[in-house]
């Protein structure tokens, strides 16, 4: 008889949305209709609104984000320009990247080419991708029950999982603790209790005992477990910007799993925010090294050199990422730099420039699209 329980812990849902006055009033609508998921043990957590007053919202946020299985984003023009939206956007892009949640992007208002945002190869709700406020939806509730019933679909999906899960680590836990019960009372307890008189019976518990703490100990420090607690707990440092401590995290991560992808990326991201770019460099090396195609770490790599004022390198770097994903304006807008400061080239920067402005427009980045207009027309003005 198995001596522990198979059950499903509670699904962390957590909501990322704008603070528009239109976002705001379509998220207090979806909020009514998702109490139908209260039955399902489910935690809901907002972006912003669920923050009380004095408390650091950015800061909860992130503790949120960084443990939830499904993260929804609520996208909108507004939720595209803003920075801190666009910043759990992609945090929330790499926990899914890791395999660690479920991202489910929710399409609230139109958006000009959805396919070129980050979450844009994603499947979007409502079903037939069009926004709530589209003319496709006379009554918003028949979109916000299609939405609700999705996210409901997908938690229904990973407490499956979960259950399925659980059921083989019982069957091994198990198997590992009757072994390890046979050992002890044949090898060390049957060995020392004749001359203390010690009953049978109580050898028997003697060993279970022993063995359920051997097996515990055995399963709470698993090397999956242990990387899990240190890249979450080096994230919240980097949200108090504690940089060394959470390097410190990430290091340790890398001794237990040296081929853990996230965790050189992010102890290079830290590495890099203590201006520390050739440490950086190094672990962004070692994660493309690990996996050739991720574009994130060409680019933050092009970033250490460019900073290092190794001009060449850093645009090979951002070619790359050109190469590997075509779409991201931020390779285009770094390069553009290099091309019209470092290494002048007005041509090919005005190139590089143009191609940004038409992915920020593209993606409703407005802050950046009108940094990319203004060093345009700095840019044509110039002299030859």
């Amino acid at each position: 008889m198995s001596f522990l329980l198979t059950s499903t812990k509670t699904i962390k849902l957590f909501f990322a949305h704008s603070s528009s006055r239109d976002d705001e009033k379509l998220r207090v609508k979806l909020e009514s209709h998702l109490s139908s998921l209260q039955p399902l043990r489910v935690s809901i957590n907002w972006h912003k609104s669920q923050t009380l007053p004095g408390r650091d919202w950015k800061q909860e946020s992130y503790q949120h984000l960084n443990t939830s299985e499904v993260i929804v984003l609520l996208v909108s023009p507004d939720f595209l320009a803003a920075d801190d939206c666009m910043k759990i956007t992609r945090r929330a892009m790499e926990r899914q990247s890791a395999g660690k949640a479920t991202v489910i992007p929710v399409k609230l208002r139109p958006i000009d080419n959805w396919q070129a945002t980050p979450f844009g190869h994603l499947q979007c709700l409502p079903y037939n991708g069009e926004p709530i406020t589209s003319r496709f939806w006379p009554r918003q509730d028949d979109a916000f029950v299609n939405i609700v019933e999705k996210i409901r679909e997908e938690v229904e999906k990973i407490q499956e999982e979960q259950r399925e899960l659980q059921l083989i680590r019982d069957q091994q836990k198990s198997e590992i603790f009757a072994s390890i019960n046979h050992f002890i009372s044949n090898h060390f307890l049957n060995r020392i209790t004749p001359s203390i008189n010690i009953p049978t019976i109580s050898v028997s518990i003697a060993a279970s005992v022993i063995g359920v703490a051997v097996l515990l100990g055995f399963f709470n420090s698993s090397p999956e477990m242990q990387v899990n607690n240190l890249l979450t707990q080096g994230q919240d440092k980097v949200d108090r910007r504690d940089y060394q401590g959470a390097s410190e995290d990430y290091t340790q991560a890398i001794k237990i799993a040296p081929k853990n992808i996230d965790a050189y990326i992010k102890r290079g991201d830290v590495r890099y925010s203590l201006k520390d770019y050739q440490a950086a460099i190094q672990d962004y090396t070692q994660a493309i090294q690990i996996a050739p195609q991720n574009t994130d770490a060409y680019i933050k790599r092009g970033k250490s050199r460019h900073f290092l004022k190794n001009y060449q390198a850093a645009i090979q770097d951002y070619t790359q990422a050109i190469r590997l994903s075509p779409d991201l304006p931020d390779s285009y807008r770094y390069r553009g730099s290099i091309y019209d400061k470092n290494l002048p080239n007005k041509q090919q920067a005005i190139k590089d420039y143009q191609k940004a402005e038409t992915l920020y427009k593209k993606q409703g980045a407005k802050d950046n699209l009108k940094e990319m207009r203004s060093r345009l027309k700095r840019l044509q003005q110039k002299k030859p």
